[in-house]
């Protein structure tokens, strides 16, 4: 369900957002320096130095959490319009985030590359920037030809979501074992100059990571004002709520799921783009590793939820950078799972997601 934001839906999603933010920076800082004063005083001397002097630990963390989540917000948005018009968990919808990174480099890089089956190696190096605006419109394209070939048929052939999920998970491995097979098992780094990094007061913050903060927002604004202020985004949204009624209105409610398809793969072939710059690389399964961060940010926001899976994706993404302060960073995305187990005991229906009666 697509709803609208209204005041209490947007100071209750700012509510929640800042007491994980202060309730996860003070158990951390807490536990973190009773920690480091019982088991040394010179630990002690050096946390208290590191976040009074240069750059503040803890205050770097909360913005690097903040930059994560925006970028995972453009993923989890798609996400959540594919399961708002849908009801599908597409599964396969991470490795359109690897595929939109991958195909990046294979656009812009210098060094030879080939194609699956075709042994000839060749260069193309493109500009980053038409490298990045390409790789995003075939993943578009790539949308369009999902929902064309394969889930309109399923639909059409009245398969239950169970089923439909199944596939999703099917494609999934198909598509992981395609890219690993196309690009190899190596890391890739779409650019490979050093990023120029810049003090703000107590914190420190890239050019690319600055570009890309802006790229994100402006794509996340574009994304709200399609859905509030155009005609397809109404139709999109009466599509969402109830589908055979917007059918009985006029709404051509297959075209609005494929244009939701072209959306939500454009979507998260641009968040791949960006996380591997922030990330300084990509890997052929990263997709599949964030795809349960994405998960849980819409379901954490609200399922079906665009605005509620932005929130959900700054809570996580907060959470999960926060936690690396004191933990190690094998463990962020499960603290920040963690927080969505806790979410849901106490709302079941997400931050923004509205409660209905059943039965």
């Amino acid at each position: 369900m697509l709803a609208t934001l209204d005041r209490r839906v947007l100071l209750r999603a700012v509510l929640v957002f800042v007491i994980a933010a202060v309730g996860v920076t003070a158990v951390l800082t807490m536990g973190g320096a009773a920690e480091a004063a019982s088991t040394d005083p010179s630990a002690a001397a050096t946390t208290t130095a590191a976040t009074t002097g240069g750059t503040n630990i803890i205050a770097q963390n909360f913005l690097n959490g903040i930059v994560f989540g925006l970028l995972l917000a453009l993923a989890s948005v798609g996400l959540s319009l594919i399961y708002g018009t849908t009801g599908l968990s597409n599964f396969a919808h991470g490795e359109m985030v690897t595929f939109g990174a991958m195909l990046t480099y294979f656009l812009a890089t210098q060094q030879p590359v080939s194609l699956p089956l075709i042994p000839v190696e060749f260069t193309i190096g493109l500009p980053f920037i038409p490298a990045a605006l390409i790789a995003v419109a075939i993943a578009s394209g790539l949308g369009w030809v999902q929902d064309k070939v394969l889930w309109s048929q399923l639909r059409k052939r009245r398969v239950g979501m169970v089923q439909q999920m199944i596939v999703s998970i099917g494609l999934s491995l198909a598509l992981v074992n395609l890219i690993q097979w196309w690009m190899g098992g190596r890391p890739v780094r779409l650019i490979q100059a050093v990023d120029p990094r810049h003090q703000y007061g107590p914190i420190q913050i890239g050019n690319q990571t600055l570009i890309s903060v802006g790229i994100a927002v402006a794509a996340l604004v574009g994304v709200a004002f399609f859905l509030q202020r155009t005609r397809l985004g109404r139709a999109t949204r009466a599509v969402s709520d109830n589908p055979a009624l917007a059918s009985a209105s006029g709404i051509k409610v297959d075209s609005i799921i494929r244009i939701v398809w072209i959306m939500a793969a454009g979507l998260a072939a641009l968040g791949g783009i960006l996380l591997a710059l922030y990330q300084q690389g990509m890997s052929f399964d990263d997709g599949t590793q964030l795809l349960m961060m994405m998960f849980a940010a819409v379901t954490l926001g609200g399922l079906g939820h665009p605005y509620g899976a932005l929130v959900g994706s700054l809570v996580i993404g907060v959470v999960a950078e926060m936690s690396t302060v004191w933990l190690p960073p094998d463990l962020k995305f499960a603290t920040a799972l963690g927080i969505l187990i806790l979410v849901l005991l106490v709302r079941p229906q997400g931050i923004l997601g509205k409660a209905e009666r059943v039965g």
